[in-house]
């Protein structure tokens, strides 16, 4: 299941006019196309702009047994004053997690972001989910380079993403074309 931080009444860090739950909808369903063109079953939080609670995403993931819960975030600190990109667990002696969230924090700092590891932390959709559970934190939308690379790399960044996630599972290698969602195994 993936899930795309903030949305509706609840717009998460603003910058400059840009909303992190605009951020968090497009990336990750880019994410989802990729995935779905691997064969992988993907369900969401939310499609829309639409304001949900922390219960009603752990309590919408509790409703079938997936394989990993993944949420969508942008950073914020003070503007300017912090950079890259870092991937939450609730517990590093959760394997599962770990492996998925070390694959994934890999991937995105290749293109370009500043390593902030991957760490733990109490967050609801962490702790009470029954998936093993991840947050990505796709770099800092209040650092102007972060959201350079955010828009300039895009496709790459959601591309990253999706290819740790299917390897993940042991699907082969696959490129893809994400404006036409298809798929060409790589030789």
């Amino acid at each position: 299941m993936l899930d795309y931080g903030h949305g509706g009444s609840d717009p998460g860090a603003v910058y400059k006019n840009r909303k992190e739950a605009n951020d968090n909808l497009i990336l990750g369903q880019a994410v989802a196309k990729l995935l779905r063109a691997a064969g992988i079953q993907v369900d969401e939080t939310r499609t829309t702009d639409k304001t949900m609670s922390l219960i009603e995403r752990s309590n919408a993931e509790k409703k079938k047994k997936y394989d990993y819960f993944i949420s969508f975030h942008r950073n914020a600190f003070q503007p300017e004053k912090a950079a890259g990109v870092e991937t939450f667990i609730f517990s590093m002696d959760n394997s599962k997690s770990k492996g998925l969230a070390t694959a994934i924090q890999n991937s995105i700092v290749q293109c370009g972001f500043v390593d902030r590891g991957v760490k733990t932390a109490n967050y609801h959709v962490l702790e009470k989910t029954n998936s093993a559970a991840l947050l990505l934190e796709v770099g800092f939308i209040d650092n102007t380079s972060d959201n350079k690379l955010f828009d300039s790399k895009f496709d790459t960044i959601a591309k990253m993403i999706a290819e740790a996630i299917i390897l993940n599972f042991g699907i082969k290698t696959l490129e893809y074309c994400i404006k036409c969602g298809q798929k060409v195994l790589n030789n």
